[in-house]
């Protein structure tokens, strides 16, 4: 029993959550995130890729985790993430790139969807994904601020 323990808190190591102060620290793809206070963690995935979050009332969901670039540049992996979205029925009304950040959201039905991803080093990404129902637009608007502004690497890329 003491075994499986041991073995559960190795494989969540790469992806700890500071118990003060909330922020998620990914060490496998080497970025942080301040996460809101108002969500509770619903799954850690087990390879260290990232974390699912639900909001208290159960009416939003926040997704934050990391991946490799499997073919093309950063930008092709946000333009290829944005599709994936759009295949999905999500209408896409806003979207920005930059050499090292990309952003995007949209509707579907009553849902708002807001996705960040910033370039890592050695071909790494970090991204979220906040979806909400878009009558807490203004709630939910404030929150995606937070998480923009605190989404960060760990360190400049050598």
């Amino acid at each position: 029993m003491l075994a499986r323990i041991v073995v559960g808190l190795c494989l969540v190591s790469t992806a700890v959550m500071a118990a003060d102060s909330n922020t998620y620290r990914n060490s496998r793809f080497g970025y942080s995130i301040d996460l809101p206070t108002e969500f509770k963690t619903v799954s850690v995935a087990d390879n260290g890729d990232g974390m699912s979050l639900q909001s208290v009332d159960g009416t939003a969901k926040l997704l934050v985790w990391g991946n490799y670039i499997m073919d093309g540049s950063f930008r092709d992996e946000s333009n290829s993430r944005r599709k994936f979205y759009i295949e999905d029925g999500w209408q896409i009304s806003y979207q920005k790139q930059t050499a090292s950040w990309a952003s995007f959201s949209g509707a579907k039905e009553n849902r708002i969807l807001y996705v960040r991803e910033i370039a890592l080093c050695d071909g790494a990404v970090g991204n979220f994904s906040l979806e909400y129902p878009s009558s807490d637009q203004q709630r939910y608007g404030a929150v995606v601020d937070k998480l923009v502004k605190s989404m960060a690497a760990a360190k400049p890329c050598k």
